[in-house]
């Protein structure tokens, strides 16, 4: 027989480990260190522009921006290369959407958004489709992030854009609450999303090796990570997330360096 004490005392322990498992997994690493390596064997291209992980098969998929012949290519958990092909579109950003089971992404200007259907082991073997057509972005080459729900974010170097997954049409903007000092370095075509509870979005300072984490309700600076001093940040592209890594692109190696900036 289930008595009320018992149902209270029940429920206050779920709560307990809901929010200290949270907790855990929202403390940030400021000034991570690199630990994971992710080199395309292609060559082609010039600008990485994303990264993203199913957790499932714990494969990392990544690509080169500028056409649709560039590489895309998938990496086991280590960074071990697995697979290789082309983008098959000229995408800019790319994210997984465990509904759908794909890699999906958004192309440049107004190429629309794709999804890429993959076979049994993960792999992008088949093709990409066309799941709008059209521009759905703010501006060409924005590389977009989904929220692992139902939105797709983009940053354009002033604010941060928000379009439906269902849809593809625009639904709301979100103003970055920073200084000038720091709005003026940040990378403007790409944005990291990061899933953690008021620190979701992921905007780099290519001037400063910082990452400012912002909540997505009101677009507070509520952490930052300050990455190695050696490390070349850049500008524009070449900035991902996947599996609480943050990644900068080298094109002096051609390879992703992974940095882990959550317990």
């Amino acid at each position: 027989m289930t008595t009320k004490a018992s149902t209270t005392t029940t429920f206050f322990l779920t709560l307990f480990f809901l929010i200290s498992g949270f907790s855990l997994d929202a403390q940030v690493i400021d000034q991570p260190k690199a630990s994971l390596t992710i080199e395309f064997s292609q060559s082609s291209g010039t600008n990485a522009s994303g990264m993203t992980y199913d957790p499932k098969r714990e494969l990392y998929y990544t690509l080169i921006a500028g056409n649709e012949t560039f590489p895309m290519e998938v990496f086991d958990a280590q960074g071990n290369n697995v697979y290789t092909t082309d983008a098959g579109s000229d995408m800019r950003g790319i994210w997984w959407n465990k509904k759908t089971k794909s890699v999906e992404g958004n192309c440049y200007s107004d190429g629309g958004i794709v999804g890429m259907e993959l076979n049994e082991k993960g792999y992008p073997s088949m093709g990409s489709k066309t799941l709008f057509s059209g521009s759905h972005q703010p501006s060409s080459n924005v590389c977009g992030v989904f929220d692992g729900k139902k939105n797709i974010y983009y940053f354009d170097g002033e604010r941060v854009s928000i379009y439906s997954r269902k849809s593809g049409e625009k639904v709301s903007t979100l103003d970055v609450n920073l200084d000038n000092s720091k709005m003026g370095s940040l990378n403007y075509t790409s944005m990291i999303y990061t899933g953690m509870k008021k620190m979701e979005i992921g905007l780099l300072d290519f001037a400063n090796n910082k990452i400012y984490l912002i909540n997505k309700k009101d677009g507070s600076l509520t952490s930052t990570v300050t990455l190695p001093s050696s490390v070349k940040a850049h500008e524009s592209f070449r900035f991902g997330y996947a599996n609480k890594f943050a990644f900068i692109y080298s094109t002096t190696t051609r390879s992703w360096t992974g940095y882990r900036i959550f317990e």
